[in-house]
């Protein structure tokens, strides 16, 4: 089984999240990888956010996202950060570039799980991930029953996901795992 962690991380938050979530599904045997959605402006990013830069040379080493990544994926798992409650552009346009494979209905059943993070509240995040399960429902994938997770960052001193992420990516890495999940 093969899960592929599509993510577009600024300051390195959600690519923290994801190498997270990668570690504990590979701890379960299954084959994890991570990838980042085409960002053209991140450099200017970690110029203005010293926090920015402590992750930039990892997040802008990962293999780029593209639509074939997503049909070699048994499981599909996506990242955004939040942007007035919606994922972000750079997100939004790898979501565009799969138009051809929901016509194709190529990645019908299988599973999904989504999660944001978001400098205004649980709420504004929730919306962003919504975008996400839209997507996922229209491209007829199944949603892992597990409640999205949403990181709450701070602009002023930015938190790097706690020991509490673990404990949420364990759960799901044990939902992902499930042998059926009523497909």
């Amino acid at each position: 089984m093969r899960a592929n962690i599509i993510i577009h991380s600024i300051s390195g938050n959600l690519y923290l999240i994801a190498d997270t979530f990668a570690e504990k599904l590979k701890a379960r045997g299954i084959d994890s990888r991570i990838y980042g959605v085409s960002d053209t402006d991140l450099h200017l990013a970690a110029n203005e956010k010293t926090e920015a830069i402590e992750y930039y040379e990892e997040i802008t080493s990962l293999p780029e996202a593209t639509p074939e990544k997503l049909q070699s994926a048994d499981i599909i798992i996506l990242g955004t950060p939040s942007r007035f409650g919606m994922p972000t552009a750079e997100m939004k346009a790898f979501l565009d570039s799969t138009w051809n494979l929901y016509l194709r209905e190529a990645l019908k059943g299988r599973k999904f799980y989504a999660f944001s993070s978001t400098t205004v509240d649980e709420e504004d995040g929730l919306r962003a991930v919504s975008g996400l399960y839209r997507w996922a429902e229209m491209m007829q994938l199944y949603p892992v029953p597990y409640e999205p997770y949403i990181h709450l960052e701070n602009e002023i001193m930015p938190q790097r996901p706690s020991d509490m992420i673990d404990a949420i990516a364990e759960r799901l890495s044990e939902m992902i795992s499930l042998p059926d999940l009523g497909l």
